[in-house]
């Protein structure tokens, strides 16, 4: 079911063409229009999604110099804290939507030690509750891209995810491209009864579980890449 609620006066009289562009690109889940963000003759607009389980954030770049104006999908992910790290969003536009969206600007402004609990999707903070006290890992960030990075620059064994045993952690990012579709990622933890779990957006992220792990495969692989991690335990961390 496609939704696209107005939470702005711009979007009440939001242009026909974005509107259609926003649709085409996110043919699945709720959108919410949640504001827009000027600087440079670029408007940045920002849309919140719903996938299933999973939420996040959609900037969409429009530069108003451009006659027709050109959308393009600029940034989508579970978080937008590692927008600025790789310099896709400026920074200062990155802190506006984030005001935008209620949640932390600090994950912008300095150096995280670990996920921050207020976002629109704490996926690391809520990984963080069940890694860390087993393996003495920490998420620094709540996007499956910066989820992905930290995993493939830890010392973590990579694994097939067809394979995976229990306690892995399945990373299955978020795609997107200048036109669509957008595909919002998402983390998971292979449990002991063959079923694989994450947080729930619908269930205020309360962990819960996806299905057998074969299914969860079937149902991303059209979509997204897939990777298996396997955390080596490290309790002097803890």
């Amino acid at each position: 079911m496609f939704l696209l609620a107005a939470m702005s006066a711009r979007a009440n009289a939001m242009d026909v063409n974005l509107q259609t562009f926003v649709q085409d690109a996110v043919p699945e889940g709720g959108i919410i229009f949640s504001g827009a963000v000027q600087t440079d003759g670029v408007t940045y607009d920002l849309f919140v999604l719903e996938q299933r389980q999973r939420r996040g954030a959609m900037v969409i770049a429009n530069r108003s110099t451009k006659q027709p104006p050109l959308p393009k999908v600029l940034f989508a992910d579970t978080s937008l804290d590692i927008a600025v790290e790789r310099d896709l969003i400026p920074s200062e536009v990155c802190i506006q939507l984030c005001a935008l969206l209620g949640t932390s600007r600090s994950t912008l402004e300095q150096p995280q030690t670990m996920a921050a609990a207020q976002d629109i999707y704490p996926l690391g903070a809520v990984l963080n509750t069940v890694l860390n006290p087993i393996a003495g890992f920490t998420f620094k960030s709540n996007s499956t891209l910066g989820i992905l990075q930290e995993l493939e620059q830890s010392d973590a064994i990579p694994i097939n995810p067809s394979a995976a045993p229990v306690g892995s952690v399945l990373v299955c990012p978020t795609t997107c491209s200048p036109t669509g579709p957008v595909s919002l990622g998402s983390v998971t933890i292979v449990g002991s009864d063959g079923n694989v779990y994450g947080p729930d957006i619908r269930r205020g992220c309360a962990w819960t579980s996806f299905g057998k792990l074969e299914t969860w495969i079937r149902l991303h692989a059209n979509e997204n890449q897939l990777f298996g991690f396997l955390l080596r335990a490290h309790p002097e961390r803890t």
